[in-house]
């Protein structure tokens, strides 16, 4: 799990607070407005990032197995203040660059999570389809766990987690969502000040 701390927003959400706490209900929907927009604009601009520095689709970043993007909130003197929390567990590394998703008996595997690397050799390691359930089959990247021809694991590649933590990545989801929180904010004042919103 990662936390985006989105720095001066308590700021933004005090405004909110000074400005609104006469408007019946005003100070709740502007949070929560701004709160909905930050959660929106941190899912594109992470997803764009990761998927512009690593070598995955954005589909298997969105995968709800793969990622949960949320913010959780505490309350502050005159308001609230929101911290953007990324969770989930390692994506199989065949969603990433690999030489080849289907089964080649014989064939080397290579692999890769980032764009800028080069493909890496996995000399023990072999494509397969194997069972998960009942009635689920999925395609991993395995390799033998000592001599004998069974157990296998499945290589896993990063998490949501740690490539939004990549530093290129996290610069860029904090700077848009904080310009998203002071710009929303300064819309949903005038908003509901104008008697739209209420």
């Amino acid at each position: 799990m990662i936390n985006v701390d989105v720095q001066d927003s308590e700021e933004s959400f005090a405004r909110i607070h000074s400005m609104l706490r006469d408007v019946p209900g005003g100070v709740g929907k502007a949070t929560r407005d701004v709160i909905s927009r930050a959660t929106t604009t941190a899912r594109k601009v992470s997803l764009e990032g990761i998927t512009s520095v690593y070598d995955i689709k954005a589909a298997d970043v969105r995968d709800r197995k793969n990622t949960t993007i949320n913010i959780v909130t505490r309350a502050v003197e005159g308001g609230v203040i929101g911290v953007i929390r990324y969770s989930g567990g390692k994506i199989p590394l065949i969603r990433f660059g690999v030489s080849h998703k289907q089964p080649k008996p014989g064939a080397m595997v290579k692999a890769r999570q980032k764009k800028a690397s080069p493909m890496t050799p996995f000399r023990n390691a072999f494509v397969a389809n194997v069972k998960a359930g009942a009635s689920d089959h999925h395609t991993g990247i395995f390799e033998r766990k000592g001599k004998a021809r069974l157990p296998i694991t499945q290589i896993m590649g990063a998490s949501t987690p740690q490539m939004v933590g990549d530093s290129v990545v996290l610069e860029d989801v904090e700077a848009a969502v904080m310009e998203t929180i002071v710009k929303r904010t300064e819309q949903q004042i005038t908003h509901i000040l104008n008697g739209y919103g209420r």
